[in-house]
């Protein structure tokens, strides 16, 4: 044996015994005794479809619709036939080129019971474009194939996933407004409290990658203190920064929301730098500090669990690059006894993917996030999913368990 291959034999073995078998599922690097990160060896995939799934599961079609200017859809088809849908976000449209010239042909004609393995193959083979537009684009595919997976082999996604721990979720009501004062803010909460029967809310504080500047004048202050005073101590109250600030200023701003009971502070500071992020986490008190909605890369996700950079993730299912993915944060958070509460500022059919995830995951953090002000989603589906007394219950049909007019492709305008 060369001194090479004694050295790499004897790092392999050190490093073996430091990987989890999650490590060894995705593949990430772990830390070594001798603090070296190596890679583990490869191990089976986070999701075995092949379990539910005797025969090969080939995608024949992939294709995106857009309605009335609002709604988006990814729609697959299998070689046999069966349908899969993921409704999509915001960004969508903006990712078209990447959806169809970099992601789906990694992904056409294979059997897609081996998700896992193709991903990183894509991953591999496009890997000058990987960041949020790649993994949005993908993940939209991907939660398409779920649906699709579900619906042939007849089970619920979350079955693919693990038993189910709640089949209601806690919501709170979230708002993506700055644009209002302090005043109308309040009485828009107050109509969504009432409408969708939640006992949590979440309002915007500071002005979106602001640099420490106030969407209007002491406009959080108001807003805050005013939330609390109006919905007495009962309420949840969630804040979020979307990076608004620098530590000094963030760690002022905490001590503000833990006076007025506020539970959470969502990325307090730019997410390209979460050291600044985990001086505040470090510094807060009462409060927890939220993030990764921006994050894509798992090695990011390994840096704020190691260095405790935040108390709560929050992985997007698009963002993040699909379930597969999120669930993979979602398992290494367990182990370091994190919790996760998903990114999803969705509502309705919009919201499937969450409510399958959240109705497993173990670690859950508290509530759960719910549009405000929901879509009306103005096109042929069943069931409709709404929140009574303030909860999603969990859809009881194949698949992410809503089904669409078929129709709607016909009405649709296909956009790829």
């Amino acid at each position: 044996m060369t001194d090479f291959a004694r050295r790499s034999f004897i790092g392999a073995g050190a490093a073996a015994l430091l990987v989890s078998p999650l490590a060894a599922t995705t593949r990430l690097a772990r830390k070594r005794r001798d603090g070296l990160y190596a890679f583990p060896e490869e191990g089976a995939p986070l999701i075995e479809f092949s379990r539910w799934l005797d025969k090969p599961v080939k995608l024949r079609s992939a294709e995106i619709y857009k309605l009335n200017a609002v709604d988006q859809f990814v729609r697959v088809v299998s070689e046999d036939g069966v349908e899969g849908v993921c409704m999509g976000n915001s960004r969508l449209e903006e990712v078209v080129s990447l959806f169809k010239l970099a992601v789906l042909p990694g992904f056409i004609g294979q059997d897609v019971r081996d998700l896992q393995a193709i991903i990183q193959r894509t991953y591999r083979a496009q890997v000058k474009f990987a960041g949020l537009p790649f993994w949005t684009a993908l993940g939209h595919l991907e939660l398409a194939i779920w649906d699709m997976l579900g619906k042939t082999a007849q089970q619920r996604c979350v079955a693919f996933m693990g038993p189910v721990l709640r089949s209601e979720i806690p919501l709170y009501a979230s708002s993506l407004d700055r644009k209002t004062s302090p005043e109308e803010e309040v009485a828009n909460m107050q109509k969504a409290v009432a409408a969708l029967g939640v006992d949590a809310i979440k309002i915007k504080v500071g002005n979106r990658l602001s640099y420490n500047e106030d969407a209007a004048p002491m406009r959080s202050e108001k807003l805050v203190a005013l939330a609390r005073k109006t919905f007495g101590d009962a309420m949840t109250i969630y804040a979020d920064a979307n990076g608004s600030y620098d530590a000094p200023r963030a760690i002022e701003l905490c001590r503000m929301l833990e006076d007025n009971g506020v539970a959470i502070l969502e990325e307090p500071c730019p997410h390209e730098d979460p050291e600044m992020t985990k001086q505040v986490t470090d510094r807060a008190r009462k409060i927890k500090i939220a993030g990764g909605e921006q994050d894509g890369r798992m090695e990011q996700w390994r840096w704020y669990l190691e260095h405790r950079g935040l108390d709560v993730l929050q992985p997007d299912f698009m963002y993040n690059g699909g379930m597969i993915r999120t669930l993979t944060v979602q398992k290494l958070a367990e182990a370091a006894k994190i919790g996760v509460a998903p990114h999803l500022p969705q509502s309705g059919a919009s919201s499937a993917q969450l409510i399958h995830f959240a109705a497993y995951a173990p670690n859950l953090h508290g509530y759960q996030e719910y549009r405000a002000r929901p879509h009306k989603h103005d096109f042929a589906h069943s069931p409709r999913i709404v929140p009574r007394d303030g909860k999603l219950s969990l859809p009881d049909g194949p698949g992410w368990g809503v089904e669409f007019d078929p129709a709607l492709w016909k009405l649709a305008e296909r956009i790829a």
